[in-house]
């Protein structure tokens, strides 16, 4: 084994032995008192079914759970004796050992760097995902659709897009305001930090607080958002004093768009936001190409049907232009550079199918609310282990072997290693050391994203330099 790999993976073994050993976990579980007399089935047997033998506990029948667990662990329990401990003290242990793990450095100690990510500390980007339940679900996690009786869980994630540390995770109500925890977000907000954001958590006043912070925000404007310019003319009263009505020139966005040919960019560089509070800011406006417009306008229908609601016709023509604001100065960042900058904010959206896809967090049949609750911090302590690992080894890749590591594929093979970290942690370091290696070298064989043609990649967007495969087929 190459002496810095495995120094780096030592580092990191040593930390998921710290951080989840049986030592570690029951300790944690005595102070919760999920464990409070002797027992086969202690926090080692709980947090091997709900994060390391990748159970659905949400949707996987009890006898078939009881099964999993004897084969793994030798623990034979009955199936009401196994739905007893899936309670109060169990979820509050799950969810003392997840907030434990989020305040640990897990995460590369390193993160990526280039020229053009000198100007920030850390690319923080916020979104939400919500996922239904069965109806019964309801008062405890009220859906999203404004009807009461509907159930849904909304997890909002910020993370930083250079290490991989999650900086922020909430889970609660389907219902919950997005706009509002955006404004939460901004307490750990420091100076050379870049905010991502989405318009659901569009506020005014929120990006003023990042500018105050001396940190930096790129967003969407909210087609309904007035957009001004100073006067260069302005009126006054006899006595010298300026007409406040006339300090300002609101700009028309129809006619701004009209004045622009399909795939073209403009910038206004000292503009103003809002009718009330006047942020100054830069303003970006990208006329989208006419493919780009319907195929927006399509999936505005889609929503529309979906939701029961009606877009103005206002709205609907300027949809055929995106609207960035930014206070990066353009030596910072380009106008050619704020969208692709921007787009980085989808790269939330693959960590979010993952989710789906290889923890199946949505699967949930009519279960009590304890059980439910330990599959879901369960599966965002899964979750998180195998971000951190993803990322410990796309720092090592690029490092050593200036590879790009796929996230997508990264996450299901560090998933189906979750069965042999779980065996390895309760033998030592050692043992654990010798997984991640192996795992190390699954993912310098098979776990290099392949390139498409004409589409970038988070390296190529980022500057940082490594080597580039392109997948042949893919070519046209």
């Amino acid at each position: 084994m190459n002496p810095i790999i495995s120094n780096e993976l030592h580092l990191f073994a040593q930390e998921l032995q710290r951080c989840l050993s049986p030592i570690i976990l029951q300790k944690m579980a005595k102070q919760v008192g999920f464990v409070q007399r002797a027992s086969k089935y202690q926090a080692n047997e709980l947090m091997a079914l709900c994060v390391w033998l990748s159970q659905e506990i949400a949707s996987t029948s009890l006898p078939q759970l009881c099964s999993r667990l004897e084969a793994s662990t030798g623990v034979l329990m009955s199936p009401e004796g196994l739905n007893q401990r899936f309670n109060s003290a169990a979820v509050a242990f799950l969810q003392e050992a997840f907030t434990f793990l989020l305040t640990q450095k897990l995460c590369a100690t390193q993160s990526l760097s280039s020229r053009i990510l000198s100007a920030f500390e850390r690319i923080r980007i916020l979104d939400a995902t919500v996922f239904q339940l069965p109806d019964s679900f309801a008062t405890d996690y009220q859906g999203s659709g404004g009807s009461s009786n509907t159930a849904g869980v909304k997890i909002q994630l910020e993370y930083d897009l250079l290490s991989g540390q999650f900086l922020h995770v909430q889970l609660g109500p389907g219902k919950n305001n997005d706009k509002t925890y955006g404004t939460v977000c901004l307490e750990t907000v420091e100076k050379g930090d870049l905010c991502l954001r989405d318009l659901g958590y569009f506020d005014l006043s929120d990006l003023q607080a990042i500018h105050d912070k001396e940190a930096y925000y790129i967003s969407r404007l909210k087609l309904n958002t007035r957009i001004y310019i100073k006067n260069p003319e302005p009126e006054y009263f006899k006595n010298g004093t300026l007409k406040k009505q006339t300090e300002y020139i609101q700009l028309d966005m129809a006619q701004m768009m009209a004045s622009l040919t399909p795939g073209e960019t403009l910038e206004i560089s000292e503009a103003y936001i809002g009718q009330n509070q006047k942020l100054p800011t830069r303003v970006i406006i990208h006329r989208l190409t006419d493919d780009q417009t319907q195929t927006r306008l399509k999936n505005q229908a889609i929503r529309e049907k979906k939701k029961g609601i009606v877009m103005k016709e206002k709205s609907k023509r300027l949809m055929g232009m995106n609207v960035y604001i930014t206070n990066t100065s353009s030596e910072e960042v380009p106008t050619n550079y704020v969208h692709a900058l921007y787009s980085l904010r989808w790269q939330i959206e693959i960590l979010f199918k993952t989710w789906k896809s290889f923890f199946e967090m949505d699967a949930c049949k009519k279960i009590k609310k304890e059980r439910l609750e330990c599959h879901l911090y369960g599966q965002l302590i899964g979750i998180l282990v195998c971000s951190s690992t993803m990322f410990q080894m796309r720092q090592l890749l690029l490092e050593k072997k200036k590879q790009e590591l796929s996230e997508y594929k990264a996450i299901y093979m560090v998933k189906d290693y979750f069965p042999l970290l779980f065996r390895a942690m309760a033998v030592g370091t050692d043992e654990l050391l010798n997984m991640l290696h192996r795992l190390y070298q699954l993912l310098k064989k098979n776990g290099r994203k392949c390139h498409r043609y004409k589409k970038q990649t988070v390296f190529d967007i980022l500057g940082v330099v490594y080597e580039m495969t392109m997948n042949k087929r893919q070519v046209t």
